[in-house]
């Protein structure tokens, strides 16, 4: 799943511009590199946020209800 579809369905950012901004600036980072939001993510990779760091669980199939969003990645 890309990294800015990712970001949004699990409710860490709010839409996928703001995600796709992130990313352009370079605020964003997946593994330690600065990543594009087309970025295919996967289960054990680490995000860095400006605010927070997150490991990668599991990636979503379809929507996920913001109660359920935290089963989908782990605070570093």
């Amino acid at each position: 799943m890309r990294l800015d579809v990712w970001l949004s369905k699990v409710c860490l950012l709010k839409t996928r511009s703001t995600a796709k901004k992130g990313c352009q600036a370079g605020r964003i980072l997946v593994d330690g590199e600065p990543a594009r939001e087309s970025r295919q993510l996967h289960p054990g990779q680490r995000v860095t946020l400006p605010d927070r760091e997150v490991k990668v669980l599991e990636i979503p199939e379809g929507n996920v209800a913001k109660k359920d969003a935290g089963k989908y990645y782990e605070e570093v």
